[in-house]
Formats: structure tokens, sequence, C-alpha cells
């Protein structure tokens, strides 16, 4: 549980407050006010700027002190054409601080309670990292009040274990020196915070729902308090109710959020496109600003010309097989009747469209894809990433000896068994915002890490 915590440092550094509240926009006519919100019962520092007559755009920030500061460059691009709005949420920024519950579902609340009486029509509304996690759950929870939206490098969606992996990889390179930035603090993080809340395994309800437990093992910071109910969120059923038109922009490096998350995103929210900006981290819009605020320009005038990004439904055609022999590094895309993978390594399978899959002691990753008959995996590693994977005939979507299956946004299908473990050792099952259905039956929605006991199988029950 504790690991999750890594994300809320990432994004500390308070930031000296301006002489006037909206000085640091450098827009001329930008406003800043303090406005009650009835969530926490406290008030939230709202931004305005540009013309009040233009389409209203609403921006999100993510993690850290500087709450709304990092959209000053957007801002100042926007405001000649659109009514621009941008808050601190509650525990960041300008706005009150203290020991409560920031969670999503609670920072969507305090969005509408702040931006309803201030704008009737729907609008554009751009979340980051954090914000764009609650932003996507205020696009599902009000879906009437949102005109389009716009998903930057949207953090903490994956499943909380498996996040978590991801950030032990990241702090195992930090700790070498291969991340360039902050090694001290992260250092002096793992020491202290880390270390302390992990000799005290509680359940994440106790820890977040309890103030005086806030206080204990999250300090009551805001931070550590907004990442930890992030990664505990669900946000399948969210992904998946999304209506308005939507992009989702990923820089290609970044390293807090992997792109993986924005692809799963893309394919799950119908109709939407992903735009990857090349070289940029976490921030685009700071470490690659010209290029982050003509994608948002062109997308919000209707220039942007990108298909969306989801696999359209179809069955592999012809009767091309593919192998993997003894290599690493292979790539697959496109239509396969068969793709057959014996001892290869970081295979990556991408848009592609495969009858039956067989990997043995391989490691896999497949985006994007569909495979429509079976899959077999012997002593090997399976990601998906959104796609789908069916068992036809009587076979189930996956059979694994030894195989663990980390999947994010994918959809399993069978008529009988979902998975089945073929093997004398347990596997491990990591579904992030993932579904399962029964040919005959409704489709589930899955967001777990669980074993599948050896000669067992699993046909979707809780």
């Amino acid at each position: 549980m504790a690991r999750i915590l890594l994300l809320a440092l990432f994004f500390s550094f308070p930031v000296p407050a301006g002489a006037s509240p909206a000085e640091w926009i450098g827009v001329s006519g930008a406003s800043g006010e303090l406005v009650p919100e009835s969530v926490f019962g406290g008030n939230v520092m709202l931004y305005r700027a540009g013309r009040r007559d233009g389409p209203t755009v609403v921006l999100i920030h993510g993690l850290g002190q500087n709450g709304a500061r990092d959209w000053g460059r957007l801002i100042q691009a926007l405001a000649e054409r659109y009514d621009v709005f941008a808050l601190d949420l509650p525990g960041f920024g300008e706005s009150d601080k203290g020991n409560h519950l920031y969670s999503p579902a609670n920072y969507a609340r305090v969005i509408e309670a702040v931006v309803a009486p201030r704008v009737t029509r729907p609008f554009v509304l751009i979340g980051h990292s954090m914000g764009g996690a609650v932003s996507l759950a205020y696009a599902a929870t009000y879906p009437h009040r949102v005109g389009r939206l716009v998903l930057v490098d949207m953090a903490g969606v994956l499943h909380r274990s498996v996040y978590a992996e991801y950030l032990s990889r990241l702090g195992a390179q930090l700790a070498i020196g291969v991340y360039p930035q902050g090694a001290p603090w992260f250092d002096s993080f793992v020491r202290t915070v880390l270390t302390r809340v992990e000799s005290i395994p509680l359940s994440s309800e106790l820890v977040l729902g309890v103030p005086g437990m806030r206080q204990r093992m999250l300090r009551g910071d805001a931070n550590a308090i907004a990442a930890y109910a992030l990664v505990e969120h669900d946000f399948g059923q969210a992904l998946r109710d999304v209506r308005a038109p939507t992009l989702v922009i990923w820089g290609s490096e970044d390293r807090v959020a992997p792109l993986r998350t924005g692809q799963m995103a893309a394919a799950l929210i119908p109709g939407a496109r992903l735009a990857v900006i090349e070289g940029s981290d976490h921030t685009p819009m700071l470490s690659a600003t010209a290029r982050f605020n003509a994608l948002i320009l062109d997308e919000l005038e209707g220039r942007l010309t990108l298909a969306p990004y989801a696999l359209p439904k179809a069955a592999a055609q012809g009767d091309r097989v593919g192998r993997c022999s003894g290599q690493a590094g292979q790539r697959f895309s496109g239509d396969y009747r068969e793709l057959r993978l014996e001892q290869c390594s970081d295979v990556r399978i991408t848009n592609a469209r495969i009858g039956s899959l067989l990997a043995v002691q391989s490691t896999v990753r497949i985006v994007n894809s569909e495979i429509g008959e079976w899959t077999d995996a012997k002593h090997s590693q399976l990601e998906f990433t959104a796609g789908s994977a069916r068992g036809a005939n009587g076979n189930p979507a996956l059979a694994l000896t030894a195989t663990s299956v980390d999947a994010a946004g994918t959809r399993f299908e069978a008529d009988g068994a979902i998975f089945e473990n073929r093997g004398a050792v347990p596997v491990t099952l990591s579904l992030s915002v993932s579904a399962v259905a029964r040919t005959s039956a409704a489709r589930r929605l899955v967001h777990a890490v669980f074993p599948l006991a050896p000669y067992k199988n699993w046909s979707g029950e809780k």
C-alpha cells in the first residue's frame, strides 16, 4: 500500500505566492478569488482569464503545490479566444487545506460546486496527471456538463498493485541515479514516510476514511492523501461511460504515468483519440509548450485530424502465420491466423488481429489488439493493454502454465472458463479496469489482482 505514496513525491514543491492572486498568469484582466465550496466546507482559489464571451475552458491541475500555476503557459495561449477558468483544488495552491478525503469523487463534486454557478453551457475540460483522473470522474458523473474532454498524462488509473510495481522499478532506477532529477528528496521520502507506513499494513478504507488514521499514516498531507485516494479509485466504469469527444495527450518519455495508461484510456473511452508528444515528459505543457499548446488549439478549433485509437472490431483475415524463435525485440502488427512465439523476449504486438497465440518461455506485450480464438502461454509473461482475448469452441480465453498476466482495459470472453491454469504452480492475474464475459452472460468489470490455483479455472465469478 505505502509504495503508492511515491506518486505524491514527484510534485511537492511549494511556489511563493505573487503580489496579487492572478499576477502569475500574465494576462491582462486575469482575476483570482477565493470562492466557497460545500464539499469540504472551505474556500477554493478560482482563476479566470480571457474573453468573457468566449467558449469556456476549465483546467484541472495535478499533484503538487504549484496547483493551477502549471497551466500558466496554456492560459496565455487560450486567453485570446476563450474564457478560461483554472482552480487550485482543495489542499493545493492557494485553496484551503486540511486533513480531508481528497478523492477523485470528492474533487469532481468540488468542480461542479465551483463551476456550475458560473458556467451554464457545456464546456471544455482539460485535466493533467491526477487532474486528468479527476476530470475523467467528473465527465462520467456529469456528462451533460462536458462538451469536450482532454486528458493529459493521466496518473493513477492502473490497479494500485500494478502501479506500485511500476513505481518500485522506477525507485530502483532512482537509486542508481538513472532518473535525472530529485534523488535526494526521493531518498528522504523512502527513509521516512515509505518505511514507516509499510511497517503497519492497514486497509485503504481505514487509512482514507478515518481522519485520525489519515493524520497518523499520511500525516494529513494533501499530496499523500490525494495520491493514495487516486490509486484506490476504480475508474473501470468511468472510462466506459464518457460520452464527450475525448483527446488523450501523452509525453513519450513520461516516467510517472506510463504511456500504457494513455493507450488504455484512449481505447476504452468511446471514440477517443491519442496524441503522443515525442521526447516530452510527464508535464508536456511545460517541457514541450509550443507543441502542446498547438495540439490543444487544433483540438478546440476543429483542425486536429486523428482517427479513434481503438482497433475496429473484426476477425483476422487471411492465412498468415507469424513466428519468433529465440529472438528479442520482435514486432508484430496486422492480421495473423496464428502467431507462435518460442523463447522470445520483449515481443511487442500492436494493432493486430490474431486467430490464435502460442507463447512459450517468452515475454510479450500486446497493445490494442484482438485475439479471436485462444491464447496458450507456458512459462511466459503476458502484458495486455486494451484490446480483447476470446476463447472460441470451448477454449478458455487464456490457457496458462506458469505464466503471469497483467491486463489493463482488456476484455476477456469465452463460452466457459475465462482463465485456466493448466500448470502445477499458481499464476497471478493482474486485471486493471478490465472486463470479463461469458458468451451467454453480462459483462463484468474487474479491477483486482488475485492468484489462480494449480489446475483451476476462473469464469468471472466474484
